[in-house]
């Protein structure tokens, strides 16, 4: 029986040259999942079980995202724009959009719900892409302007697929992947594999 015992220089992330981190970085984005797909599914689910919306065929990626939905409200409720939408909104919606706010003891051992005050904090799934898809709400809540309801459903829907696009792009990013090197205390050997 013979031994061998090997020696490898190896190095972090920034002490590598340039096409060596490139490298890494395109193998460690060839092998990557998304990993918070789960969590956006949950949140549109949420955002159609309250509005009476049914998205039909959707994608997104790191560059590009399109939707294709479909509007379960009468016409005349689709065309509802100005004062009119903004107090349909509050008469049918304002307990799913806001939270009673919540106060804790100084010691966080005790909480209690405010009956006046409210939240719109993550109210969906409490994820943060909740407050993504009702942002266009929340502005119209604030500013009623001419846009109808089908429209606002609409800038919903772009307003999140847009937020999926950007956080998968720059969960590939090189700033991104040298982030997580350095949390997890990545090693790669000089031409830029990955040290196990």
């Amino acid at each position: 029986m013979r031994t061998e015992i090997r020696t490898y220089e190896v190095y972090n992330l920034h002490e590598l040259t340039r096409e060596a981190q490139t490298k890494a970085h395109s193998h460690w984005a060839e092998h990557y999942d998304y990993a918070w797909d789960k969590e956006n599914r949950k949140t549109l689910q949420a955002f159609e079980q309250i509005f009476n919306i049914k998205v039909d065929r959707w994608s997104y990626d790191s560059c590009t995202y399109w939707y294709r939905f479909t509007s379960h409200y009468s016409e005349e409720e689709d065309n509802l724009k100005g004062t009119r939408l903004l107090k349909y909104l509050v008469n049918n919606y304002w307990n799913d959009l806001y939270i009673p706010k919540t106060y804790w003891s100084r010691n966080y051992k005790k909480k209690r719900k405010s009956r006046v005050f409210v939240s719109d904090d993550c109210v969906l799934t409490g994820y943060y892409m909740d407050y993504e898809i009702l942002q266009p709400i929340y502005d119209f809540l604030k500013s009623p302007d001419d846009t109808t309801l089908y429209e606002l459903m609409d800038r919903c829907l772009d307003g999140f697929f847009k937020a999926c696009r950007d956080d998968m792009e720059y969960q590939l990013s090189e700033e991104a992947f040298a982030e997580s090197c350095e949390a997890n205390n990545y090693e790669f050997l000089s031409n830029g594999t990955l040290f196990n």
